[in-house]
């Protein structure tokens, strides 16, 4: 289970990441969590982690350096180089490990040289295993060039590698050639340089946490979330491409296109076996769990809580978490006069004792890719009021059943939401008993299930898959006939050998229709084939704002789709006017 790095007060990405290693471990899967980031504490991060439940004492944490500074990497053959540091470099600053306050790194500077930095990283023995150096390169004073050294105890140099990336991936295969493991990967920084890995045995998920274009956007055509951008133009990198909920993996294809590689798989939520006692919770109390950022949306929960206590109903709001925007929270407290209506908790590690305890729990994100908070609540029977925003509330909340919907900014109709729940008893321990029975298909069994699936079909479909992912398309040429009709010419390169299915899709933009119109080829061969494109096609699809226009390749049941384009020196644009003249851009 890869991430970037597990800091203070992390988030329900990396806490799920914990615990799926854990729940991969108790089933019989030995499982492990990376890290690449320098961390001097990484032991005693780890203690900390066992210690207070959130990583399974088994599950070792691999970090970068940590490796490295304990399994010597192997130099290369011939007769390497003796790396020694130059004296022109003048010591700047030490950083010792934890615990054991052993050298973690020295950092040097070069004097007149403002943009050169040497950093050297040390075993606990005092020898050098990592040599990360930024020089000045050309003629531009700015323009610098990185070089990273893996060096052996002796001081050889085993690897010397152009971009910390490349770094990365060296270090994900050599833990991956000594323990033979698959790789899902949880943080969309690290997938950003790990879309390019590849190995020969080893499977390889990128989890979706959140939405796939920026805050706000239209998820058929907004602006793409620049954080996922590297994921999505090199989705046919991945063996799995995971999503949270249904409705997030439907809105990902509903633009891209349909691809044998996406799967949706629920974190995992395990909640008391047996639903706790209704007249054991506090009867005016709501509950908010995450992180205090602006995304949460925080500031409306306050507001509404002030409403419905000048509604005459006895209510308190309980805030778990910390963030950024604590200060300004705390500051709109006091401006609303709610001092007594609300109390700050911080980071907290009895979560579950204080929902069994609460009666509501309220989100009002902006943005969701599927909530642990509304999973947890419901789980611990703990009723949740959610603002109705892409994706996870709708997926997890049937309205009026098992929790509330409301629309994305109505304060009133959230308030009146908390109202009947904190004041009509048997309408609240209704809907406390529906989400605790929902709940039960989240649990840690059934999900483990899920991913043992969706990874055993990618280990069997990965030939093909890899095979499909090397076939490349592009727009040969267009012909136009008399009566409207077109015929476009496409080139093929490296098509499977085996591929049985391929045709031109015709696909509304803007439209939530994943179907699209397929269009066979008339003509084939040596790679290049022609597809007629009728001359009332637009009027056959009239719902989107325009056609986009995909080829689709298929082995068996897998398939890929290739947005089709030109060729990428293309320096011309073809078009036509108002007054169908043709002209170029």
């Amino acid at each position: 289970m890869v991430t970037w790095s597990i800091r203070e007060g992390f988030g329900g990405m990396t806490a799920m990441c914990l615990k799926r290693a854990g729940m991969f471990h108790e089933r019989g899967v030995p499982s492990a969590v990376v890290t690449f980031d320098a961390n001097p504490r990484i032991q005693e991060l780890r203690t900390t982690l066992v210690e207070t439940g959130r990583l399974h004492p088994e599950v070792p944490l691999l970090n970068l350096h940590d490796f490295y500074a304990t399994h010597a990497p192997k130099p290369p053959t011939g007769k390497p180089k003796t790396w020694a540091r130059s004296p022109e470099w003048v010591e700047s600053g030490r950083t010792l490990r934890s615990g054991e306050s052993s050298l973690f790194h020295i950092d040097y500077v070069m004097p007149n040289q403002e943009t050169a930095a040497l950093r050297d990283y040390h075993r606990p023995d005092g020898t050098v295993y990592l040599v990360d150096s930024t020089l000045p390169a050309g003629g531009d004073a700015l323009e610098t060039s990185r070089t990273l050294l893996l060096v052996a105890p002796d001081g050889r140099v085993a690897a010397t590698l152009g971009s910390p990336a490349k770094l990365y991936r060296r270090f994900l295969t050599d833990l991956v050639d000594l323990s033979h493991a698959d790789v899902v990967i949880d943080s969309k920084y690290s997938a950003a340089f790990l879309w390019a890995w590849k190995h020969p045995s080893a499977v390889k998920f990128v989890n979706f946490h959140s939405t796939h274009v920026a805050a706000g956007q239209d998820p058929l055509t907004g602006k793409l979330s620049t954080a996922h951008q590297k994921i999505i133009q090199n989705r046919d990198a991945w063996d799995g491409i995971t999503f949270l909920t249904e409705s997030q993996r439907t809105a990902f294809v509903q633009r891209f296109g349909e691809s044998s590689n996406t799967v949706a798989i629920s974190n995992p939520v395990d909640g008391p076996e047996t639903l706790p006692a209704f007249a054991a919770r506090e009867p005016h109390s709501v509950l908010h769990v995450g992180r205090f950022t602006m995304g949460k949306n925080i500031g409306d929960i306050l507001e509404i809580i002030k409403k419905v206590s000048l509604e005459g109903i006895p209510v308190h709001l309980d805030l778990v978490g910390d963030g950024d925007q604590r200060q300004a929270l705390e500051a709109r407290v006091r401006a609303l006069g709610s001092e007594e209506l609300v109390t700050f908790h911080g980071h907290v590690n009895d979560v579950g004792q204080r929902l069994d305890r609460a009666r509501v729990l309220m989100l009002c994100s902006k943005f969701e890719g599927q909530s642990l908070a509304i999973l947890e609540a419901q789980a611990h029977g703990c009723v949740p009021v959610a603002y109705d925003v892409d994706y996870g509330p709708r997926d997890m909340i049937e309205n009026k059943r098992n929790g509330f919907l409301v629309p994305f900014g109505e304060q009133d109709a959230a308030v009146r939401a908390v109202a009947r729940l904190l004041s009509d008893d048997s309408l609240c321990e209704e809907m406390s008993t529906h989400g605790f029975s929902d709940s039960g298909k989240y649990r840690s069994d059934l999900i483990f299930g899920q991913w043992m699936d969706a990874l055993d079909r990618a280990r069997t479909s990965k030939a093909d898959r890899d095979a499909l992912a090397a076939a490349g398309a592009r727009v040969a040429g267009i012909r136009f006939h008399p009566d409207g009709a077109l015929d476009l010419e496409v080139d093929v390169e490296n098509a499977p050998e085996n591929l049985n299915h391929l045709w031109l899709e015709s696909r509304q933009r803007g439209t939530a229709d994943t179907d699209g119109r397929q269009i066979q080829h008339h003509r084939g061969s040596d790679g290049t084939f022609h597809f007629r494109l009728p001359a009332d096609l637009r009027a056959q699809q009239p719902d989107g704002d325009a056609l986009d226009l995909n080829l689709v390749l298929g082995i068996g049941a897998m398939t890929r789709t290739i947005r089709l384009g030109a060729s990428p020196q293309m320096q011309t644009t073809p078009y036509f006017t108002v007054y169908g003249n043709l002209s170029l851009k």
